[in-house]
């Protein structure tokens, strides 16, 4: 069976604001030594796919970037949404898209484009176990990983005690619950139940069975977008469609409502979604203060800090536990272990319509 690797680029990403934009999300920072998280994705596909066999889609918006960004990856490889309308009507266009090519059977590797991943060997077997079982069951196999610590921006699979018989010794697991984005209390009770992993957003299957289970959960998209479904490269009548869409996730709109179709295969690669500027700091190499400083920087009696300038010096003394990154357009401030909030702080600026600083 034709295999093929789906890359999700379009969410814009600014939980590392104010480094993060509108025009310039999060998985094209150049956060790591060697590129961006997107390119990282892409150069830890390559072994098992060639780039005719990645598939990346965006927004309109960030879709020239893209193209800039990844060369290696043929034009017409990069599906353009005229806006993001979340990954379930993301999901459904991609499946529409191969099926509009001839292979609307073919078997999917679908991935964040912001997340990192190392112990790449791991995750290279992880998957070929993954596409060898979705090749022959009828159901989509999301990547799990053991839970380190009470997350709140993840979501949680709830496994069944045993091994499925049918892929026994393999690390595949019947999924019974799916929770997305859980309160800290929340995350705590799964932590100490034993039964529940993180979800790594990575989701193998065939590109027919993720039609049907879309389709099934969420009918009127379906109806919608099938509707174009010979005109996904007419700009305009796409648009038109998705005003009608509803923004919804894969993860609430279907995962949710039908866990018990899903399995789950125990992964051992690290994993990191680099969501808030504290991750960015706990992956980090530390210097004997603890601190992680990046550019111009000058500290005196700091320590626990993560701080990133940018142009012109930034200088620290006497102070602990801080995230200090500045940009061209902001500065932003803030105690460790409170960086979740700059999604609260995202909401604040667009309900006071500070569209400027986004």
């Amino acid at each position: 069976m034709d295999t093929y690797a789906v890359i999700l680029a379009g969410d814009p990403g600014l939980q590392l604001w104010p480094r993060a934009r509108s025009d310039l999300p999060k998985f094209l920072l150049p956060l790591l030594s060697d590129g961006s998280t997107l390119q990282h994705t892409v150069r830890h596909l390559q072994p098992l796919f060639a780039p005719e066999q990645l598939l990346i889609v965006t927004t309109a918006v960030l879709a020239p970037l893209i193209r800039q960004h990844l060369p290696e990856i043929p034009a017409e490889n990069v599906l353009v949404e005229p806006f993001g309308r979340g990954t379930a009507p993301c999901l459904m266009l991609t499946t529409l898209w191969y099926r509009q090519r001839g292979i609307p059977d073919a078997l999917l590797v679908v991935l964040p484009a912001d997340h990192l991943i190392s112990n790449i060997g791991e995750f290279h077997l992880s998957l070929e176990h993954a596409l060898w079982a979705a090749e022959r069951l009828n159901a989509p196999i999301l990547l799990g990983h053991p839970p380190e610590r009470p997350e709140t921006r993840f979501g949680y699979v709830q496994i069944e005690e045993h091994p499925a018989e049918e892929l026994a010794g393999r690390g595949f697991y019947r999924v019974r619950t799916f929770a997305e984005k859980p309160d800290r209390a929340t995350a705590q009770r799964f932590l100490e139940s034993g039964d529940f992993l993180w979800y790594s957003g990575i989701i193998v299957a065939r590109s027919s069975v993720l039609w049907s289970m879309l389709q099934h959960s969420l009918p009127e998209h379906a109806a919608i977008l099938e509707s174009v479904a010979q005109q996904l490269d007419a700009p305009e009548a796409l648009e038109v469609a998705y005003r009608q869409l509803r923004p919804i996730s894969f993860e609430h709109g279907v995962l949710e409502k039908a866990p018990q179709q899903t399995l789950l295969l125990r992964c051992s690669f690290d994993w990191s979604d680099l969501g808030t500027w504290d991750e960015v700091y706990r992956l980090m190499l530390k210097d004997p203060r603890n601190n992680v400083l990046e550019g111009d920087v000058v500290t005196l009696n700091t320590s626990g800090c993560y701080v990133s300038a940018s142009g012109k010096p930034l200088v620290l003394v006497g102070v602990e536990d801080l995230i200090v990154v500045d940009s061209d357009s902001a500065l932003l401030i803030c105690r460790r272990g409170q960086s979740e909030q700059l999604d609260e702080l995202i909401r604040y600026l667009r309900r006071k319509r500070m569209h400027r600083l986004l």
